[in-house]
């Protein structure tokens, strides 16, 4: 099946960074609320926000049974998608998100670390940091402890999500870290940007994406000096063709 062909049984739709938002066909959907995007290898992703399962959403366009294998111009309907548990974590991050409040500079974290709060909220004593995907939707948060202690929502996906510090350009050089404090201290001193990907197994698919984005970029992937940085790092930037620099932890 071509992609146009599935477009084409879509309402409203209208493009959206590297997808489409449309009309849900699974529910009376009055104000798009349906995410789609055709991967490089084929697939057929969506996600409603509305709550819709992937199977309703296959079964309202009439594609349950398509699995037609394609690059680019023809469509492979994958099953992948977030699990319930994700989905309900995600309401719960953008519920939390919207209640947070700014930062405060003299949080206990900012001044051991000396950096800036940057984008980062707070939400009692905890910096809350928001963890998007490469569409730029929510899907968790990161909470800091003024002891520098870390926690992610329970269940809520994590894999290949980031967060951005400044504004990235299709040349020169993006970094990517482990961790936001280390990701702060980089763009403070080098006014780069930096992707947060929030620990070292997440280094990989973060750097996917980045390189994906900014094939022409200079890539350089600032990992922790331990064994799990150093490993991660390294498979990292041999995939994407980037370097690495290890970050001293403070």
């Amino acid at each position: 099946m071509q992609v146009d062909d599935i477009l084409g049984r879509l309402e409203k739709i209208r493009k959206s960074g590297q997808g489409w938002i449309a009309r849900c066909p699974a529910h009376d959907d009055s104000h798009p609320s349906l995410s789609i995007k055709f991967t490089e290898s084929g697939r057929f992703l969506a996600f409603c926000h509305a709550g819709c399962t992937f199977e309703e959403i296959l079964q309202a366009l009439g594609l349950r049974k398509i699995a037609i294998i394609g690059y680019s111009e023809h469509v492979h309907v994958s099953r992948e998608g977030p699990t319930m548990e994700q989905i309900e974590a995600q309401k719960k991050a953008i519920r939390l998100w919207k209640n947070s409040k700014s930062a405060r500079l003299d949080h206990p974290y900012l001044i051991r670390k000396k950096i800036q709060p940057h984008h980062a909220r707070q939400i009692g004593e905890s910096l809350v940091i928001p963890m998007q995907d490469a569409r730029g939707d929510l899907w968790n948060l990161q909470f800091i402890h003024p002891d520098g202690s870390k926690r992610f929502l329970m269940e809520g996906r994590t894999t290949s999500l980031f967060t951005v510090l400044g504004e990235p350009s299709e040349v020169g050089r993006i970094f990517i870290s482990e961790g936001f404090a280390t990701g702060a201290t980089i763009h403070e001193l080098t006014s780069k940007t930096v992707f947060v990907a929030f620990s070292d197994t997440n280094l990989p698919p973060v750097g996917h994406i980045v390189r994906r984005v900014f094939p022409r970029a200079d890539i350089v992937i600032a990992a922790d000096a331990d064994p799990g940085g150093e490993s991660y790092s390294e498979r990292a930037a041999r995939e994407i063709n980037g370097s690495v620099a290890y970050a001293r932890r403070a």
